[in-house]
């Protein structure tokens, strides 16, 4: 038992000291930064994306999803701001917002691919042509993911419906249901991590590889979101060292320490390959 225990802990403090060989650090911030800064023009784009698919509120539908499930304390202090952005008509898709979107998100998507490439001992080799076209259908994909759940949530109230209509009975089993955003928001971040770990770096690794760090980062992030709303509830030093700022940088450390937590997911599954590696 103590051996296995000793064995898991030299892993984790071998991941940790190739997190900080590999710069993770600034690389972290970076990408808290630029996902900080893309936030708002996302949500334009997303709501012009919308519109163009023809229901301006879905984007309303997937912002109230994902309010559902975030920290209360991380989305209060901006919640205003979005829900102004999502009532203010757009002119169409192609404004200055998709502009600014794509290339905000582009280099906080290209801070993870650099992350990674650390991460897994990969270097880049592919043209910058094919990488800034891999960041742009990157951020693109990622809106339209969301509104392919914004309809999923719009298609369970109307199950619901027609189920009062036509099988009353059957509502019983369904009582449940809105709990299911929450395994929903799961899936959404162990499916877009994969794909990040999988397709970002210059090379890809066999999923089953891949999935220790993964399952690892989502574990982490889910227990970081209960600690963090927790300190912020009871020990707020954010209030009175930012004032009116607090909440925008609430949110940024939080961003900070889930990019960190990201890269050493990355950081684990390399150390497991060597072992593995060397095993063999």
């Amino acid at each position: 038992m103590n051996q296995s225990a000793n064995s898991v802990l030299a892993l984790f403090v071998a991941a940790l000291k190739r997190l900080f060989a590999d710069e993770a650090v600034p690389l972290a911030g970076n990408i808290a930064f630029r996902t900080m800064f893309s936030i708002f023009p996302f949500l334009i784009f997303l709501t012009s994306l919308a519109g163009f698919f023809g229901s301006e509120g879905l984007a309303k539908r997937i912002i109230d999803f994902l309010f559902s499930v975030a920290p209360e304390q991380l989305i209060r202090p901006i919640s205003g701001e979005i829900l102004n952005i999502l009532t203010v008509q757009r002119s169409g898709l192609l404004s200055l917002s998709v502009v600014l979107t794509i290339w905000s998100a582009m280099g906080g998507v290209d801070s993870i691919r650099i992350a990674l490439n650390r991460a897994y001992d990969i270097k880049e080799h592919r043209s910058i042509w094919y990488i800034n076209a891999q960041n742009i259908v990157f951020v693109i994909g990622s809106a339209i993911l969301l509104l392919a759940v914004a309809l999923l949530l719009v298609i369970f109230p109307v199950f619901i419906t027609a189920l009062e209509h036509f099988a009353p009975e059957q509502l019983v089993h369904f009582d449940n249901l809105d709990r299911l955003r929450y395994p929903l928001a799961i899936l959404l971040l162990v499916g877009g991590l994969l794909i990040a770990h999988q397709f970002l770096p210059a090379r890809p690794t066999p999923v089953m590889s891949l999935l220790p760090g993964i399952i690892l980062t989502v574990v982490t992030w889910v227990i970081l979101s209960a600690i963090f709303s927790f300190w912020l509830v009871s020990f707020n030093s954010f209030a009175s060292t930012y004032a009116s700022l607090s909440g925008i940088f609430a949110a940024m450390f939080f961003l900070y320490l889930a990019a960190l937590v990201m890269i050493f997911g990355g950081e684990f599954n390399r150390v497991l390959i060597e072992i593995r590696n060397s095993r063999a």
